[in-house]
C-alpha cells in the first residue's frame, strides 16, 4: 500500500473518533482529516502513485469524513441545519449506486470529478467557519454545489451507460 492509500486509510479509520470528542477536538480533528484529503492527493498525482484502491478509498474516505462531521456538528452541537447533511447523504448514495453500476455493467471504475472534488473541498472550509463564525450565507453555495455535482455525476454516469464500448478499470 501506497503513501496517499495510507493516508486516506488513516482518515477513513479517524473519522469516527469525531462522534466521542468535545467541541473543539472534533473540530481540529475534522479540519486535520480536511488537509490530508489534498495531501493524499497531491502525493498521489506528483509521484504518480494513483491505483485503483486509491480511486476508491479517498472518495469513501471523504465522504465518511464528511458525513460524520456533518452529523456531529448537526446532532452533537447544533450548528448546521439537518438538510444538509440530508442532501449529501442522499447524492453520495445515489452518487454511490451509480459507480457500482457503472463497475458491474462496463467493468469501468468511475473516478472524481472536478466539480464534485470541488464541493467536497468547500463543504470542508464551509463547516469550520459556519461552526464558528456562524456564517449560514456560506449554505446557499453548499447546496449549490451538491445539486451541481450530483448532476454532473449523472451526465457522466448516462455517458458511460450509454456508450457501446466495454471498459476496463484503470491500472
Amino acid at each position: 500500500m501506497n503513501v496517499p492509500n495510507l493516508i486516506s486509510l488513516m482518515r477513513l479509520l479517524l473519522s469516527p473518533m469525531m462522534l466521542l470528542l468535545e467541541f473543539y477536538e472534533a473540530l481540529s480533528l475534522f479540519v486535520l482529516l480536511s488537509i490530508t484529503d489534498a495531501i493524499d492527493g497531491y502525493i498521489a498525482r506528483r509521484f504518480k502513485q494513483e491505483t485503483n484502491l486509491g480511486v476508491i478509498l479517498d472518495p469513501v474516505a471523504d465522504k465518511i469524513l464528511l458525513l460524520i462531521a456533518l452529523y456531529v456538528f448537526t446532532y452533537r452541537f447544533h450548528f448546521i441545519p439537518s438538510s444538509l447533511l440530508f442532501f449529501l447523504l442522499i447524492r453520495d448514495l445515489l452518487i454511490l449506486i451509480g459507480g457500482l453500476h457503472m463497475y458491474l455493467t462496463k467493468r469501468f471504475i468511475p473516478r472524481a470529478r472536478l466539480l464534485g472534488k470541488l464541493t467536497t473541498a468547500y463543504i470542508c472550509i464551509a463547516i469550520p467557519l459556519i461552526v464558528l463564525f456562524k456564517i449560514e450565507t456560506m449554505l446557499y453555495l453548499a447546496y449549490s454545489l451538491l445539486f451541481l455535482s450530483f448532476f454532473d455525476y449523472l451526465m457522466a454516469y448516462l455517458k458511460v451507460l450509454n456508450s457501446k464500448v466495454e471498459f476496463t478499470p484503470n491500472s
